[in-house]
Parts: structure tokens; C-alpha cells; sequence
């Protein structure tokens, strides 16, 4: 049975069985409870199914899909099919996540993840987006993106998968990245430190934060050798030191 894809969905399957059963592999799943994000028509589901999970809960949003899979999954009762917008579900206790996700709601996906304990996620996501996640200080890509998800992950970007390898096919190439929790949450004030530094990552620290108009020039000041430093140098552990010393003031 097919479907025609929602474009409002983000809806693309891959459709190499190679780099499905790569993304099983690297997931890890044999004996482990194992969480899937939007599985569609269950092709990922049943490259992870062959490595032996203990169970697969699996959330799509799409109601044809999610009634395929019920019945697709039947007579398989470690896989459970939840029919619900993983952005709004209470997320199930898991080892594992695994995805090919929607480029247009993957920073909500990830972020939704940061707080969860789970082993580590192998997820499919566009390349740009993967690069910015996995970008070093220095580097063009380097920005909010890849402070904010290191200090929640160690991230990994494992490889590209060329676009021609989807279908529809997007216009954009894709990559596998893998996240394992650090553990780490973030404050609101330090979220909102780094957004005012990366907001204007090319300009030195001092005239970064000025130019938010969260502080004034006097507490800038405080900063000592950091107000001085290019935004885009700076390690996440410098830019929590940053928000740690601003929060003195």
C-alpha cells in the first residue's frame, strides 16, 4: 500500500536498504527499547526489527501511515504504533532513538530529546544542518546551533547520504548524526546569553552583547580578556563562563 507524501509533513523516504540497515546498526538496538520518530511506511522499523530490539515504540503523525503500520506490525508485539505529533507526545522511557526526521522541525526534535535519558539517537537530518550541529569553534558553520547542542550531546556527524537516494527526492543532501546526551541542561539566562553573542557571532564579545541591549556597557566591561574575543572563537564552556560572569553582576 502507498500514500501520497505531505508535503506539510516533510514527508521523503529513503530508499536504500544499505543505509537503512546502517542506521539499525549504529542505533545498537539488540535488547534495548528503542523510540522511532515519525517511522512513516516502516521501512526503518523493520531494518531495526532484525537486529533483535526488546521493543520499538514507534510515533507517527500521519493517521494513514499510523493505521498501516498497526496493521503492517500485527502479529510483531514488541512494535507499538502511538498515532501523535512527537513534539506534543509524552515521550515513552527509551535506550534508543532512531529517525530519518522532517528537516524543518529538527532543532525542536532535537532539543525536545535534551532532557531525556537515553543512550544515544541516530537520526537523519539535513547535511547543513548536521554540519552546524557538529561544527568547532573557528569553523564557517560554527554558531548558536553547535553551542547550544554540544553542551546538551556529544555530537557525531557519522556520514552524508546523497539526496538522489530519497524519494521525492529533496533538493538538499542529507546526513546521519548521533547524539549521546551529556547530561547537561542550560538556563534561561544562559540560552539567552549565547543567543545575544551568536546573534552577532563575526563581532567581538563586547560589541555582540551591546548590540542585544541585554547589558550595559559597564557589565560588558567585567568581562575581562573574553570582551575582546571574536564570538565566533568561543568554546561552549567559554560562552557558559561568560553567562556564569554576567550572572554576578
Amino acid at each position: 500500500m502507498s500514500f501520497d507524501r505531505k508535503k506539510s509533513l516533510g514527508q521523503c523516504f529513503l530508499e536504500d536498504r544499505n543505509i537503512l540497515a546502517l542506521e539499525a546498526k549504529l542505533a545498537e538496538p539488540k535488547g534495548k527499547i528503542v523510540l522511532e520518530i515519525g517511522p512513516g511506511d516502516g521501512r526503518l522499523t523493520e531494518a531495526v526489527l532484525a537486529l533483535d530490539p526488546k521493543r520499538i515504540i514507534a510515533i507517527e503523525k500521519d493517521q494513514r501511515f499510523a493505521n498501516m503500520l498497526k496493521d503492517r506490525f500485527a502479529h510483531r508485539p514488541e512494535v507499538e504504533i502511538l498515532e501523535a505529533d512527537f513534539l506534543d507526545a509524552h515521550l515513552p522511557l527509551c535506550d534508543i532513538v532512531i529517525g530519518n526526521i522532517p528537516y524543518y522541525i529538527s532543532s525542536d526534535i532535537v532539543f525536545k530529546l535534551a532532557p531525556l535519558k537515553f543512550d544515544h539517537a541516530v537520526l537523519m537530518v539535513q547535511k547543513e544542518f548536521a554540519q552546524k550541529m557538529a561544527a568547532k569553534p573557528g569553523d564557517r558553520n560554527y554558531g548558536r546551533l553547535s553551542v547550544t547542542a554540544q553542551i546538551a550531546f556529544d555530537v557525531k556527524l557519522e556520514r552524508t547520504v546523497l539526496r538522489h537516494l530519497f524519494r521525492p527526492m529533496p533538493k538538499v543532501d542529507s546526513a546521519i548524526i548521533i547524539l549521546s546526551p551529556t547530561g547537561k541542561r542550560i538556563s534561561q539566562f544562559e540560552e539567552n546569553v549565547i543567543r545575544s553573542l551568536f546573534s552577532h557571532k563575526n563581532k567581538l564579545v563586547r560589541s555582540a552583547l551591546l548590540s542585544s541591549k541585554m547589558f550595559e556597557a559597564d557589565e560588558v566591561d567585567k568581562l575581562g580578556a573574553f570582551k575582546g574575543r571574536r564570538v565566533r572563537t568561543l568554546t561552549k564552556e567559554e560562552s557558559l563562563e561568560i553567562a556564569r560572569i554576567l550572572k554576578t553582576l
